[in-house]
């Protein structure tokens, strides 16, 4: 390990507190031919998130209204269903909640929304974000994925509104359909670049711009604001003559600073070097990082949420102590609010072809829980439960948090009993997927395959509960006895 960065001040990583880890994973690097997108919500500990189903609708209003800015956009009267993971707002209906964060269509096109993402003062000058009427985080999912057929018109659908509209802050946001995966990133206002990820490679970044090659011709790869070079020409932000080929990072994103260095460059160098043995990049030299890698070996879900749960263990880090480690930011935080994985496969009925893996809170002592969105109507109520940041006993949220509160009093005692528990839930999802999946291409009755997915949804979300409730169970009476021996004073 190399020499850890400076440590920057409370103050200079304001800007930056509300962050996310993204993997996205090409057919070809993984062990099934699926293509798999992933991300952390990183922001506040104690705010609601909820499991939203939204149901197709027809004849519904025709313009779109942001709940946190003035952002407005036509949207056609005919959405499609969708799944979302949204900030609960009490109060509000399913439809006023912000957010989505990620999930799938009736058309089987996922998303995940959104990586922050931030642009040079530079690119910013001339074309600076417009948070008060442009298209932010926090309406992205929910004026898109209803209305989307591919990844690629996700993509292009954003460009649009970027174009129209203008972007109110940095952003990166994936899409996958059936056949690919594309990610997109601001540059400015109104710039952006879109690439279609590599079928044989992984791509992962943390909280900055991190595509860099643009070829205008190939319209099968990239998609771009129709002014993103000429801009950066005209702005001072790449010459032609001095600077060679275009590259967007370079042109447009703000990079190499001193918060990089503790903030975004470990996460990339960290998952860089969990999937793909013995790559020679070094933390201090961040433009030896590639966009894209081909991993080692071919990667499945277990795989990513490795990674999503990364902790730098393999960087021989241990940030969770008594004294904690300030040194490099990790992946799993304890105020990750969610995290997700969507996964498109091929070869399989439409109904159970894509799978999506929830996770309320810090990745790393959490359950991930899937289920299908092509044949669910309906969360359980406890995942659905909006709260006002003050814990309770009915949501799921606050069942999972309250767990991961007791182990951060002593993470490396506590964390391996949630772990292996959470690992052994996970692996007997695994065995009843497979299961299910065996039994819905067996079953003739379209209602009875249903309801064998519906059987399985339920059992799914309701033991994630319940193996919780035993590990909270369990950690309270290690905890007590911990103080009992802590606080022990002679006599009877």
């Amino acid at each position: 390990m190399n020499n850890p960065a400076t440590i920057p001040s409370v103050s200079s990583l304001v800007a930056r507190y509300d962050s996310c880890t993204t993997i996205l994973v090409g057919s070809q690097a993984t062990t099934d031919g699926s293509r798999i997108i992933a991300r952390t919500e990183d922001h506040d500990p104690c705010l609601s998130k909820v499991l939203l189903v939204h149901p197709a609708r027809k004849n519904a209003g025709n313009t779109f209204r942001a709940n946190e800015n003035r952002f407005t956009y036509p949207i056609p009267k005919t959405a499609f269903g969708y799944t979302s993971f949204s900030n609960g707002l009490p109060g509000k209906s399913a439809d006023e909640m912000t957010w989505g964060a990620a999930g799938f269509n009736d058309k089987g096109v996922g998303m995940t929304a959104t990586e922050t993402i931030f642009a040079s003062d530079a690119a910013l000058k001339n074309d600076p974000y417009l948070p008060d009427t442009g298209i932010t985080e926090d309406s992205i999912t929910d004026v898109i994925l209803p209305y989307i057929t591919s990844a690629k018109e996700g993509a292009a659908k954003l460009g649009k509104i970027i174009d129209e509209k203008g972007a109110g802050e940095g952003f990166g946001v994936a899409f996958v359909d059936e056949k690919e995966i594309w990610y997109l990133e601001t540059g400015s206002g109104h710039q952006w670049l879109a690439t279609r990820i590599p079928d044989d490679s992984y791509f992962v970044t943390g909280n900055q711009g991190r595509l860099r090659q643009y070829k205008p011709n190939d319209t099968s790869h990239f998609m771009a604001s129709k002014t993103l070079v000429k801009y950066a020409v005209d702005n001072g932000l790449y010459n032609p003559k001095v600077d060679g080929e275009f590259d967007f990072e370079k042109a447009y994103t703000l990079h190499d600073d001193a918060k990089d260095r503790y903030y975004n460059y470990p996460r990339v160098y960290a998952l860089q070097h969990l999937y793909t043995k013995g790559i020679k990049t070094r933390l201090e030299k961040p433009d030896g990082f590639n966009v894209f890698e081909r991993p080692s070996a071919k990667m499945d879900i277990d795989a990513v949420k490795a990674g999503l749960r990364n902790t730098y263990e393999n960087l021989g880090r241990m940030p969770y102590t008594a004294m904690p480690d300030y040194t490099l930011r990790p992946i799993s935080l304890f105020r990750t609010q969610q995290s997700h994985i969507l996964q498109s496969r091929n070869g399989l009925p439409v109904q159970i072809a894509n799978v999506e893996y929830v996770s309320y809170g810090m990745p790393s002592i959490s359950i991930y829980i899937p289920f299908y969105p092509g044949c669910l109507t309906d969360f359980p109520d406890g995942y659905k439960k909006v709260t006002d940041g003050s814990a309770d006993s009915e949501s799921a949220q606050w069942k999972f948090r309250k767990l991961q509160t007791l182990v951060m009093v002593d993470y490396h005692k506590y964390a391996p009993i949630v772990q292996k528990g959470y690992r052994d839930a996970e692996m007997q999802f695994a065995r009843m997927q497979k299961k299910l999946e065996k039994a819905f291409i067996a079953e003739s009755d379209s209602s009875k395959a249903l309801g064998l997915v519906n059987a399985f949804e339920n059992k799914v979300f309701t033991q994630a509960l319940e193996v919780t409730e035993k590990l909270t169970n369990q950690l309270f009476t290690l905890l007590a006895n911990d103080l009992n021996q802590r606080y022990k004073f002679a006599g009877a």
